[in-house]
C-alpha cells in the first residue's frame, strides 16, 4: 500500500440508530481532487446521494472533516461541519461552518479525515475516539449540563481528549444552537448543534497520539518560517479582539486591565487572536469578533457585555444571532415606532430594558430570553427569520416588524454581515448562508488602502472602489463578477485545506513575484502531500469545490437563477448596518437591473447556463466531475 501524506486516511462512517462503526478509505472520496474540510465533506454528502430529508430527520448526515494541512505547525487545525442546516430560511439547505481550538488537530492524530454521523440513537450519547478505538457511549447523565460543564466532565472520564458538544439549546433543537469546542471555537452558523440534539449525540470526544506524516519535512519547514514572518503582520488582528473595539475606550480598558487573562487560539497556531477573560459571578470564557458585540448598542457596562458573551456559550447558541438578531430587530422596532413596550411586554413576552424603553435590567432580558431559545420555545428558539414571521401574522404592525426583518437579514435567513460592495452581495445571493465569515476578501480592512489595491491589481480584479455600494457615484456594476468568483474559489479551499481566515485573505504573504497567498498555499499543499499541485491545480481545485457544491444545490434544493437574490429591500432602499455600531453603515440600493445583468456575466464566466444558473456539461467535465455531470442529466438538471 502507497504511504498517504498529509491525510489521515480515514473517514469514520458511525450508524447511531445501529450502533454500527464503520471505516472507509479516504481515497475512495479523491481528496486529491476535493482536498478536505468543506470539499471533502460535499463529495461525501453528494456520494451520499443528496438527501432530500428535513433538518431533523435521522437521514439528515452530519459531515466533519479537516484538511491535509491540520496538524501541522500554522494556522490550519480548523475543521469544517456540514449539514442541511435548519437555520437556513425559508428552506433548509445544506451548508457549512467551521471551528477551530484543540478538535481539529486531534482528530487528525486520531487518524480521520472525516466523521460522518448517520441516523438516531435511541437515548442520549456521545461519541469516544481514542485512535482505533471507537465507542458510542452512554449520555443521559450529560443531557441537560451545559457546555463548559459537559467537557469538564469528559475530559476526566475521557482523559487529554478534545470535546465537541452542545447545550440545552442543541438538546432542544432551537435552529440558533451550536456545536461548542471548548469556551469560544464553535459551528456557529446553521444551527448544526440542533442537528447533533436530533440525534440524541450530546459530544464527540477524540484524543490521538498519531502524527501527521509529511512527504517534504525540509520544505514545510522552509515555510514554516514564512508563517513566522507572516505572524508578525498579523498580530494586529489579535490586538484588535482583545477588547470590545466598537465600545468607549473605558469600556476597552476595564477589560483590558481588569479582566484579561491571557491569549489563546487553535492549535499550532502562531497568532492566538482569541482572548480569555474572567469576571467574577458571570465567569470565565473566550472571546473574539462578534462575541463583542453586545457593546456598544445595547450596553457598555462590561459585566452586562459578558454576560450575554457568556450565558450563549454555556447554553450553547449563536452569539452573532443573540446579538444581530432578535434584541436588534426589538430595539430598531421599538426605536421606529413600530413596536410598543407594551407589545414586547405582553404580546411577545419579554422584559423591557432601558433600551426598550423599559425599566429591566439587560440580566433579566437575556435570562427570560436565551431560557427560551435553550428550552426550545417557539418562536424565541426557531431564529430571528421564523420569530419575525411568526409574531408578522399576530400583531397589529406585524407586515412592518417583517418589512424591518428583511433589512437585518441579507439572504437564506442570516443577518447583515458586510454587505458593502457588489462582489459580497453577489456572494451571498449565490450562496446558502452568510459567507463573510470566511471570506473577508471583499474588503480588508486590516491593510492600507494602497496594498489592498495593489494586490486586487496582481491577482487581476478590480479595485474595491470600483464595486463599493457605499457611495453609489462611485460604483461600477462592470467586473464585479470576477471578484465573486474569485474569492467564492479562495473560501472554498481556505475552508478545505483549512487555512485560517485572518491568514487566507489576499493581502496574506504578500510579497510578489516571490510570493503571494496561492503560491504559498500551493507549495506547502505539495510539501505536505507530496502532489504536484502547482498555482493553476490549486485554483482549480477551488472551481471545482464550487462547482461541486453548487450541483449539490441544484439537484437537492432545485437552485435556479431566480433563488440567487437577496431579501427585497437591498433592490429598493439604503440598507443601514446596525450590527456593533450605534449610527451604522448606509449601503446601497442595488440596482436591480444592474444586478441581474451582473448575475448574466457571473454565470457567463462560471461556465454556467445563463437562464438557469445551472453549470454545464462542459464546465463540469473540465473540472473532472463527468460522474456529476451524468447524475444531473439523468434527473433533467443539466441544460
Amino acid at each position: 500500500m502507497t504511504k498517504s501524506y498529509g491525510w489521515a486516511g480515514k473517514v469514520l462512517q458511525v450508524d447511531l440508530a445501529n450502533e454500527i462503526v464503520n471505516k472507509v478509505p479516504t481515497a475512495d472520496y479523491r481528496p486529491e481532487e476535493f482536498i478536505g474540510g468543506v470539499g471533502l465533506n460535499a463529495k461525501i454528502f453528494w456520494e451520499l446521494g443528496c438527501p432530500k430529508v428535513d433538518a431533523f430527520d435521522p437521514g439528515n448526515p452530519l459531515i466533519i472533516s479537516v484538511g491535509p494541512l491540520t496538524g501541522t505547525y500554522g494556522p490550519f487545525s480548523r475543521g469544517e461541519v456540514c449539514s442541511i442546516s435548519p437555520q437556513c430560511y425559508p428552506d433548509e439547505l445544506f451548508s457549512y461552518s467551521g471551528f477551530g481550538g484543540m478538535f481539529p488537530a486531534e482528530m487528525k492524530y486520531s487518524g480521520y479525515d472525516s466523521i460522518v454521523i448517520l441516523g438516531k440513537a435511541e437515548k442520549p450519547v456521545y461519541l469516544s475516539i481514542r485512535d482505533d478505538d471507537v465507542e458510542i457511549k452512554d449520555a443521559k447523565d450529560l443531557w441537560g449540563v451545559e457546555t463548559f460543564e459537559a467537557q469538564k466532565v469528559l475530559m476526566t472520564d475521557e482523559p487529554e481528549a478534545s470535546v465537541l458538544v452542545i447545550g440545552s439549546a442543541g438538546e432542544s433543537l432551537s435552529r440558533i444552537a451550536v456545536i461548542l469546542n471548548e469556551t469560544k471555537f464553535a459551528a456557529g452558523q446553521g444551527g448544526f448543534g440542533a442537528v447533533m440534539g436530533s440525534k440524541n449525540l450530546k459530544a464527540i470526544a477524540v484524543r490521538g497520539t498519531g502524527v501527521v506524516a509529511v512527504a517534504k519535512p525540509d520544505k514545510v519547514l522552509e515555510l514554516t518560517r514564512t508563517i513566522m514572518e507572516e505572524n508578525k503582520k498579523a498580530i494586529i488582528a489579535r490586538l484588535f479582539f482583545r477588547t470590545p473595539y466598537m465600545a468607549p475606550q473605558e469600556t476597552k480598558d476595564i477589560f483590558a486591565g481588569r479582566y484579561f487573562r491571557k491569549h489563546y487560539g487553535c492549535y499550532g497556531c502562531p497568532l492566538q487572536c482569541h482572548s480569555i477573560h474572567y469576571i467574577p459571578g458571570i465567569g470565565l470564557s473566550g472571546v473574539s469578533c462578534a462575541n463583542w458585540l453586545w457593546a456598544p448598542r445595547f450596553s457598555t457596562d462590561p459585566k452586562e457585555v459578558w454576560e450575554a458573551n457568556v450565558l450563549s456559550q454555556r447554553f450553547g447558541i449563536n452569539t452573532f444571532e443573540v446579538i444581530g438578531g432578535i434584541p436588534l430587530l426589538l430595539a430598531l422596532s421599538f426605536e421606529a415606532g413600530i413596536l410598543t413596550r407594551r407589545e414586547i411586554e405582553e404580546d411577545i413576552g419579554l422584559p423591557t430594558p432601558k433600551w426598550l424603553g423599559g425599566t429591566a435590567t439587560n440580566h433579566e432580558f437575556l435570562t427570560v430570553l436565551l431560557h427560551k431559545i435553550a428550552n426550545g420555545e417557539s418562536p424565541y428558539a426557531e431564529g430571528t427569520a421564523r420569530f419575525s414571521e411568526y409574531f408578522g401574522k399576530r400583531l397589529a404592525s406585524g407586515g412592518k416588524l417583517v418589512d424591518l426583518h428583511k433589512e437585518l437579514y441579507t439572504a437564506h435567513g442570516y443577518a447583515f454581515h458586510h454587505v458593502d460592495n457588489l462582489g459580497s452581495a453577489l456572494h451571498w445571493a449565490t450562496d446558502t448562508r452568510d459567507p463573510i465569515d470566511s471570506c473577508h476578501d471583499y474588503k480588508n480592512t486590516l491593510a492600507p488602502k494602497e496594498k489592498f489595491q495593489a494586490v486586487m491589481e496582481h491577482f487581476g480584479l478590480p479595485p474595491y472602489d470600483n464595486y463599493q455600494i457605499v457611495e453609489l457615484s462611485k460604483t461600477v456594476y462592470q467586473r464585479a463578477e470576477r471578484v465573486t468568483a474569485w474569492v467564492q474559489d479562495n473560501q472554498c479551499l481556505k475552508n478545505s485545506l483549512p487555512v485560517c481566515e485572518f491568514w487566507s485573505q489576499v493581502t496574506s504573504f504578500y510579497n510578489p513575484p516571490k510570493m503571494d497567498l496561492r503560491i504559498f498555499e500551493s507549495r506547502l499543499l505539495s510539501a505536505v502531500t507530496g502532489l504536484d499541485m502547482d498555482v493553476d491545480k490549486l485554483a482549480k481545485a477551488g472551481e471545482r469545490i464550487w462547482n461541486l457544491r453548487r450541483a449539490i444545490m441544484v439537484k437537492r434544493e432545485n437552485r435556479t437563477r431566480e433563488n440567487d437574490t437577496l431579501n427585497e429591500p437591498y433592490f429598493r432602499k439604503a440598507i443601514t448596518c446596525y450590527a456593533g455600531s450605534a449610527m451604522g453603515l448606509v449601503n446601497g440600493p442595488i440596482d436591480k437591473a444592474k444586478f441581474e445583468a451582473l448575475k448574466d456575466r457571473y454565470y457567463e464566466l462560471r461556465g454556467w447556463d445563463v437562464k438557469t444558473g445551472w453549470p454545464t456539461r462542459a464546465k463540469l467535465e473540465e473540472l473532472g466531475l463527468k460522474d456529476v455531470a451524468d447524475e444531473l442529466a439523468s434527473i433533467g438538471k443539466l441544460p
